[in-house]
């Protein structure tokens, strides 16, 4: 396969390396005469000795020199000028047939080559036109599975919101037939009690779930929902307690119409400053009407007071010295 121009027939060749041999030869001739004429033109020694005749000869050999040098430039101008006419004429017919055979061949080739670029990039087209196709078809594939999971997924959480509003009804239903049942079985608190103090102005109950039956299987949920009435004012129990045969006892914290468990703050003391530049006063109560046998610490934390136009829920400090309880208050003042 051809990629460039051809050389042409092989005597074009020839032309040019017989026109370099003979230049050259031509150059070498020429640079031997230079040479010698140089040397015949120089001065010599004796040439003080032999006079004009010398110097004649001299002059002669040199002239005829010059003339021989002439000839040779002038044979070798005239060859290489004869070379490069002959180097230059029209190619045969032959050689002419011969060149435009090999360039028939290039065109070929190019040609070829053309039709395997227009090929090759036909296949990467139809290879690309695949690839988007595959894209297309998988990204259609992940949409259509994707709808289908969230359809899935609201029919799921369809299927548990009926559900879930199923089981709140049929608890609902339960609990509505278990206190119509609790109300026919007529259940009550009896055996009331109250107990000592816990907190200001809050005392403890407790009481018997009465006309229970032992067999009853929702014992507790029937104490939580059977309210009790104190002073007036009805309660439900706090907590519960399943004593088996012995019952279920039910328990109550009321706060309200307690005289006896109501304290309060009596005298006070002003103590000074908590430290040197403290920005602190602090102030001192003693704690009244502390019912006997009641737990000092709860109720000097939640007996209120109000003092120096200030209000607090409870002592910030509580202590015992004696009998008695005492609580303390750390207040803000600029002149400590």
């Amino acid at each position: 396969m051809g990629t460039g121009r051809n050389t042409g027939p092989p005597y074009q060749a020839t032309h040019f390396v017989v026109s370099s041999q003979v230049d050259y030869g031509a150059r070498s001739s020429v640079t031997h005469i230079i040479c010698a004429c140089v040397h015949l033109c120089s001065p010599c020694e004796r040439d003080a000795l032999n006079g004009s005749g010398r110097r004649r000869t001299g002059n002669s050999i040199l002239i005829g020199t010059s003339l021989v040098l002439l000839a040779v430039m002038t044979f070798s101008l005239l060859f290489e000028t004869i070379a490069h006419a002959v180097n230059q004429c029209p190619l045969s017919y032959e050689a002419r047939a011969y060149e435009r055979q090999g360039w028939q061949r290039e065109v070929v080739t190019q040609e070829h080559l053309r039709e395997e670029r227009e090929r090759e990039k036909l296949d990467q087209n139809i290879l690309r036109q695949a690839w988007r196709e595959e894209v297309d078809n998988h990204l259609k594939r992940q949409e259509e599975q994707r709808k289908a999971w969230e359809i899935e997924v609201e029919d799921h959480r369809r299927e548990m919101d009926e559900q879930r509003l199923k089981w709140k009804q049929e608890w609902e239903d339960h609990d509505r037939l278990e206190r119509e049942r609790r109300q026919k079985m007529n259940m009550f608190w009896g055996e009331v009690e109250g107990h000592q103090c816990i907190s200001y102005a809050t005392r403890e109950y407790t009481a018997l779930l009465k006309n229970l039956p032992t067999n009853y299987p929702y014992r507790i949920e029937a104490c939580k929902e059977t309210p009790l009435e104190i002073h007036g004012v009805s309660y439900l129990p706090k907590d519960c307690e399943d004593k088996g045969k012995g019952g279920v006892i039910g328990r109550w914290e009321v706060d309200q119409s307690q005289p006896d468990c109501v304290t309060y703050w009596g005298w006070f003391k002003d103590k000074g400053c908590t430290s040197k530049q403290s920005g602190k006063r602090r102030f001192e109560h003693y704690l009244e009407n502390l019912p006997k046998g009641a737990d000092w610490r709860e109720f000097c934390a939640t007996t209120p007071v109000s003092f120096l136009g200030m209000h607090f829920s409870g002592a910030q400090i509580c202590f015992q010295w004696g009998s008695g309880a005492y609580g303390e208050w750390d207040v803000e003042d600029h002149s400590c």
